[in-house]
């Protein structure tokens, strides 16, 4: 997850590339040693037990787990094998005409796990392909993010509720501007595939809008019209396609969709750090001090809801020497909960790990969470953590 490429310097909360499921090694000796079973019971008990049935679990075991090469192997393994016992298991002195029917139906079942077996793999080869074309699209959604943006070190991790896909609800972008270096977190009402033009409507407006605007209440306001434009188009082309029917349900559709999001800004000299929070929960900030909580005085509306907020909108600025570490996060990693209801806290692991740099915090606090929810996540989750440095990437980066 959110792998560091070295020869690119950039952060992806996406593969880079999709491999077959590793196959346990005890499944990859079950069918050879189904068949083994079957001759080591069956042989030393003449007509008294039949040993096809192990030997047609081992030939469809088979087609689950190996390539067509095994496969055609295993079922010539099974066909001599139901010989075998056949003959020497005296099936055929004492059952006759029955075990031979038995036997046909063995073979006939183990050569059947060829065309399964191809079945299988060409399924395979459809499903890298899909998944392929799905990542460079989840590419174009949330475009990666360079770790390294002149002396300061940036860190992503990220993480979809709907396991049918790389990205959800959750946002993030980062970009390097006259102004500083700018970033942005983001939760769109909602989560899962619905919630993906939401995402892609703001990430773009944002890597856009980032260098031309001068402060970031204006870019606050640039990104709330672009919201509130998306959200109105939507429920226009909704209405269109029929989905919605009257006026009424147009301009519901439209107010009801928005998004929390907490824009920072790290001027280009360093030393402080400003953050404008639109409805969004709150920050870190991690140094020797200890773990600082950030919550704004003044959280607002979440964007797409400005025309009920005139303002003024009013960043808020805090002190940030190099070393120190700013942690900006949705609520699926504050609202991830344990088997007793209680929320994670995030504070424990930046006070571990952030003078080890924003990777090892965004790796910590992963696992951590994984471990506090039980390895499962209901919420779509991001997370940004970064700091500024006195001299910049380390060579060969």
């Amino acid at each position: 997850m959110s792998p560091h490429r070295r020869a690119t310097g950039l952060l992806s909360h996406a593969p880079p590339e999709f491999r077959e499921p590793v196959v346990p090694p005890w499944a990859r000796w079950l069918p050879l040693a189904l068949i083994g079973l079957a001759l080591a019971v069956d042989l030393p008990t003449p007509g008294a037990f039949s040993g096809d049935l192990l030997l047609a679990l081992g030939a469809m075991m088979a087609a689950c787990v190996y390539s067509l090469r095994m496969v055609v192997l295993v079922a010539v393994l099974t066909s001599v094998a139901g010989l075998l016992v056949l003959y020497f298991g005296r099936h055929l002195a004492v059952d006759g005409s029955h075990a031979v029917v038995d036997y046909i139906s063995l073979f006939v079942l183990a050569w059947a796990t060829v065309p399964l077996c191809r079945l299988r793999l060409s399924l395979y080869d459809q499903l890298q392909g899909a998944r392929l074309a799905a990542e460079y699209a989840q590419r174009a959604v949330l475009p990666p993010v360079r770790a390294w943006l002149g002396r300061t070190w940036i860190a992503v991790r990220y993480e979809a509720a709907s396991h049918a896909a790389a990205v959800g609800g959750d946002l993030y972008a980062a970009e390097r501007t006259r102004y500083g270096v700018r970033l942005l977190i983001g939760d769109v009402r909602g989560k899962g595939l619905d919630a993906i033009p939401s995402v892609a409507a703001l990430v773009g407006c944002f890597r856009e809008a980032a260098h031309h605007t001068e402060t970031l209440p204006l870019l606050a306001r640039h990104l709330d019209e672009a919201v509130t434009r998306f959200t109105r188009e939507l429920a226009a082309v909704r209405g269109a396609d029929g989905e919605v029917t009257e006026v009424a349900d147009v301009v519901g559709v439209a107010d009801e969709q928005f998004v929390t999001a907490a824009i920072a800004e790290i001027p280009a000299g360093g030393g402080e750090v400003r953050l404008l929070t639109r409805g969004h929960c709150q920050a870190f900030l991690a140094g020797p001090e200890g773990v600082r909580t950030w919550e704004a005085a003044d959280p607002g509306l979440p964007l797409g809801m400005g025309e009920l907020d005139p303002g003024p909108w009013e960043y808020e600025t805090r002190p940030f020497p190099p070393g120190d570490v700013l942690l900006m996060c949705t609520d699926g990693l504050l609202e991830a909960r344990d088997r007793d209801g209680v929320f994670f806290s995030p504070e424990e692991g930046l006070r571990a790990s952030w003078r080890q740099g924003p990777p090892t915090v965004a790796d910590t606090l992963t696992r951590l969470v994984h471990h506090h929810a039980g390895g499962v996540l209901t919420d779509d989750l991001a997370l940004i953590t970064v700091t500024v440095t006195s001299t910049g990437p380390p060579s060969g980066d």
